[in-house]
């Protein structure tokens, strides 16, 4: 007859997931059953490979989910300087050349301010020292309409009493306006015409010889 004391003492009672797990009063009567003290069984050994594994493998997640929920900076768009976003801007020569009715070589005189279209605007008389396109006006007068330097961040840099080369339209057929603010004046300095910071146009040296000026 098989002892059923020592199969008992054999046996483990409980699965290993729950001895662990044993409250005072199952332990003592456990034991007062099996004479001893239950032998709880560990779980299987996890290897330092299989830690260093996880670990390795938490992180990349956590890099992935921060670079999902906080993405680069879209870049900005690029700026252009020094050019009016309400202006005409001529990339060559004959095309800036042709949109002017009138291109003159004058002395600027005095001014005065007065509103244009709802803009406060300087009305100056110019005196016309040499003609290239609209006419031989040498020796007369016209009238110049330009914004006040000074009265803006895009403004002709113009100066009573210094010589231009002028490009100019005439819209109203009676005042002339620049044909931009950038490349509507040349600033003549020892027989040349100087273009501004913001123009990057030279003028034909057909233009330059009929103004009695050198490339």
């Amino acid at each position: 007859m098989i002892n059923v004391k020592s199969l008992v003492t054999r046996a483990n009672p409980l699965p290993d997931a729950a001895s662990d797990g044993l409250s005072t009063r199952a332990s003592e009567e456990l034991t007062a059953l099996l004479g001893s003290t239950p032998v709880t069984q560990r779980g299987p050994r996890v290897s330092r490979r299989g830690v260093l594994a996880g670990a390795v493998a938490c992180t990349a997640a956590a890099v992935v989910a921060g670079a999902v929920l906080f993405p680069l900076g879209s870049p900005k768009e690029p700026e252009v300087a020094g050019r009016r976003a309400d202006e005409p801007y001529y990339g060559t020569t004959a095309e800036l050349e042709n949109v002017a009715d009138l291109i003159v070589r004058v002395r600027l005189g005095a001014g005065h301010e007065e509103p244009v279209e709802g803009t406060d605007m300087t009305v100056a008389t110019a005196r016309v020292t040499a003609t290239a396109k609209g006419g031989d006006s040498s020796g007369g007068s016209i009238e110049v309409v330009y914004t006040t330097p000074g009265s803006g961040p895009e403004t002709a840099d113009l100066t009573v009493g210094k010589e231009y080369v002028l490009l100019l339209s005439t819209p109203d057929g009676e005042r002339f306006f620049l044909v931009n603010t950038a490349q509507g004046a040349y600033r003549v300095e020892n027989g040349h015409a100087v273009a501004s910071d913001a123009n990057d146009i030279t003028l034909s040296p057909g233009v330059l010889k009929a103004l009695r000026l050198t490339p």
